[in-house]
């Protein structure tokens, strides 16, 4: 279990997500924020740190019903804390997508989470679930550092590890704390759309399935 909680990016064996096409139809373009336009499926109170179940949006049961029914049936959660679709046309920067107990970022919008929460990510990693809806399977990149703060403009020094989502799933992990990467945006590839989920998991279940996808993709 331990090799398999090292993995940094791993695909799922899932099977392939088929509304797909309605879901890009749908989605609106949300709302800019940092380097994505993010359509936010579950309610959000900003100051409130990340640990309790959220139900999702009127909005998202009303226009993504089967993508809704996908997730809560085929991912390891107990409940979902916190999902979003977002989209970026141009790079994006290497990052971390996990929250901090005391630091509401550079900006002061990020969410908090709890220490009991982040607890449960750090020891289920890889737990940051992701679906990818549309566009480039593998422009995704694993490196080994980010600027906190986001200054820092210029990476082009930078040793990226690409990703491939192979094309028998639409599912994969990303660790979700201390795993810098980011994405390279790719000419015409201005429709890719990504799901992104974390939550309370189902441990047991979880790890059976990254087990499982690790037998077959790793």
């Amino acid at each position: 279990m331990d090799i398999i909680r090292q993995h940094r990016f791993l695909p799922l064996d899932l099977p392939k997500f088929e509304y797909k096409q309605q879901v890009l139809e749908a989605f609106g373009g949300g709302t800019m924020y940092g380097y994505w336009r993010e359509e936010e499926l579950t309610d959000r109170d900003r100051s409130n740190p990340f640990n309790d179940p959220m139900p999702f949006t009127k909005d998202a049961q009303r226009k993504y019903p089967e993508l809704i029914d996908y997730i809560t049936t085929q991912w390891p959660f107990e409940y979902f804390v916190y999902v979003k679709l977002l989209r970026a046309n141009e790079d994006v920067q290497p990052h971390v997508d996990g929250n901090f107990v005391d630091d509401k970022g550079p900006d002061g919008d990020y969410n908090t989470i709890t220490q009991e929460y982040l607890d449960h990510q750090l020891a289920t990693e890889p737990c940051g679930y992701r679906m990818i809806i549309n566009g480039n399977r593998s422009s995704l990149y694993l490196c080994d550092t980010y600027d906190p703060t986001y200054v820092r403009k210029d990476w082009s020094d930078i040793e990226k590890n690409f990703c491939t989502i192979p094309e028998d799933t639409d599912c994969f992990v990303l660790q979700t704390n201390n795993s810098p990467h980011g994405v390279d945006y790719i000419k015409d590839d201005d429709q890719r759309l990504l799901l992104f989920a974390i939550g309370k998991l189902d441990i047991e279940k979880h790890y059976q399935l990254l087990e499982r996808s690790a037998q077959k993709y790793g």
